[in-house]
């Protein structure tokens, strides 16, 4: 299964630095992790960067890019600032 890494607000909502995620698209394993902690990341995840190995998604297939069990998934949350 792939390991995804949180960061910044995410990692602070779900008390962990990374976990396994059950899936073989992005799709997948964002749906799964959203399940995983009761809903409180849907928005965030809706929002986030997401890379596959250090790559973006939006360059890779979007949330259809297919995933290996050996895989990393981070995923970044928007930072505000001014």
């Amino acid at each position: 299964m792939p390991t995804v890494k949180f960061f910044a607000t995410l990692r602070q909502m779900t008390g962990e630095r990374q976990t396994v995620v059950p899936g073989v698209t992005v799709r997948e394993v964002l749906d799964n992790l959203a399940g995983m902690y009761e809903g409180k990341l849907e928005r965030y995840l809706k929002v986030s960067i997401v890379l596959v190995n250090n790559k973006n998604i939006r360059y890779l297939r979007g949330d259809r890019t297919r995933l290996k069990p050996e895989d990393v998934v981070s995923i970044y949350p928007p930072l505000g600032g001014g």
